[in-house]
């Protein structure tokens, strides 16, 4: 998916910046962070630096993808707000939940408060998004920037929760290296049919009172 949003962005993000340097700015960006990704993949065992290359092709692959398809609508008012729209579903996930957390209880957030996040969060940006594309798709081509906006909307909270995978490769990077050394204990097969067990030891003795 980057690499599609990264040429949308290359053949129509000038028309809709309307900055060269900003535009030049990015699309240098976008290429240091794709060959930073891929140097990155090196580090899979640890995790840390593919769990950061990838947040950082989120960040930006949003940006190309939103300024891509703005330019396929012909749209190019309000581009702030279309970039700024999963800024703000993130933060209003985290005051939702922070509303609906019970610390008196086992459960961080109860099953009715998932229910009012999936309903009235995370439902309505994309049913929006999946019409505006799909006016789109049937000739509307204005919708393709707001339907791009919103679906990433949907993924607003990736912005804070993938840091949480950040940290936990973090804290968890010298687990590679502790070799756990595993004896391999060879078993003789008269030791599995019990011919050099003690037999005595190992019966269990019936009494009158079983």
């Amino acid at each position: 998916m980057y690499p599609i949003a990264f040429f949308m962005f290359m053949a129509g993000g000038l028309e809709v910046l309307n900055n060269p340097s900003l535009y030049q700015t990015l699309l240098i960006t976008g290429i240091v962070v794709w060959v930073l990704n891929l140097v990155f993949l090196l580090d899979l065992k640890r995790g840390i630096l593919t769990s950061f290359g990838t947040y950082l092709m989120y960040l930006t692959g949003h940006i190309y993808a939103i300024i891509g398809f703005s330019a396929m609508s012909g749209d190019h008012n309000f581009i702030g707000l279309k970039l700024s729209l999963p800024l703000i579903q993130s933060i209003i996930v985290i005051v939702v939940m922070s509303c609906l957390v019970d610390l008196d209880s086992e459960e961080v957030i109860s099953q009715k408060a998932s229910k009012v996040m999936l309903n009235f969060v995370f439902a309505p940006p994309l049913i929006i998004s999946c019409i505006c594309i799909f006016l789109a798709i049937i000739g509307y081509e204005y919708f393709w920037g707001w339907g791009m906006s919103l679906f990433s909307m949907t993924f607003g909270h990736l912005f804070y929760a993938t840091w949480f995978i950040i940290i936990y490769a973090y804290q968890h990077r010298n687990d590679v290296e502790a070799e756990t050394s595993i004896k391999h204990i060879e078993v003789n097969p008269d030791m599995i049919s019990n011919r050099e067990f003690d037999r005595d030891r190992f019966s269990r003795k019936v009494t009158k009172d079983d």
